[in-house]
């Protein structure tokens, strides 16, 4: 999946849960956000011939999710 919406990210998530998210949507910006989005890498690739992407979205998400998992079962997230 690549060049995926935010409504696209959100039922990944739901996805890799097996739950529904609670979530809003705001068009305020919040203090502090980044606004950007990388659509292309091929000009980057260009330039860095050796770089390749590894991880999708979905193998990114999926990785955060496992991670905050495994603290939980240890007791480290709160």
């Amino acid at each position: 999946m690549s060049n995926c919406s935010m409504l696209e990210a959100i039922a990944l998530c739901e996805h890799l849960t097996d739950r529904p998210l609670h979530w809003t949507y705001s068009d305020t910006n919040r203090v502090g956000d980044h606004i950007w989005w990388i659509s292309d890498t091929g000009r980057f690739q260009r330039h860095y011939p050796k770089w390749r992407q590894r991880y999708d979205l979905e193998h990114i998400l999926a990785e955060i999710h496992d991670g905050l998992q495994e603290r939980l079962r240890n007791g480290e997230a709160g």
